[in-house]
């Protein structure tokens, strides 16, 4: 009898053990899984963090925007439609059908942001305008300058002047 408590004890012990190290590679497993999880949630709440400062960001910039707005913009911000009274009630009808599949469903949900498009659109087409109004003045600016120097040239009278050929200066020999 001793001896079968003996027997019994041991491998009470051997099962206790191994309960005992099975317990710890699962803490270990779950640490690591947690460290891993931790690392994941600290980088998407930086990721978060990240798209609510933009996101600010951009508020802040269009307050500033909308305050220097002239009045013109405030009351009539865009540029009238091209589209034909016909074909803008079927525009309108076509906004208020419910979508028919999921990108036009994704694409309802962001229809809020219609406006933005239409300004930042009409910023692009004022900046095209820009460039090309700078463009054509430079190259008016350069064209004045040519003409005032050669003006110039022709008013004034030295060694490099003479050397060249003047419109204003005929030279003849008799």
């Amino acid at each position: 009898e001793g001896r079968e408590l003996r027997a019994a004890r041991e491998v009470v012990q051997a099962q206790v053990r191994q309960a005992k190290a099975e317990l710890s590679r699962a803490r270990t497993r779950e640490r690591s899984r947690l460290s891993a999880l931790t690392m994941h949630s600290a980088a998407a709440v930086k990721s978060l963090q990240q798209v609510i400062h933009r996101g600010e960001r951009v508020l802040k910039l269009s307050e500033m925007c909308r305050r220097l707005e002239t009045e013109q913009e405030k009351v009539l911000p865009f540029y009238p439609s091209s589209l034909s009274a016909e074909e803008q009630s079927q525009a309108e009808q076509a906004a208020l059908e419910p979508p028919s599949d999921q990108l036009a469903q994704l694409m309802q949900d962001y229809s809020v942001l219609s406006r933005f498009w239409q300004r930042y659109n009409k910023v692009l087409l004022d900046r095209l305008v820009l460039e090309q109004e700078r463009a054509a003045l430079a190259r008016e600016g350069a064209q004045l300058r040519a003409l005032l120097k050669q003006y110039l040239d022709g008013i004034s009278v030295s060694d490099a002047v003479l050397r060249q050929r003047n419109p204003l200066l005929i030279v003849t020999s008799h």
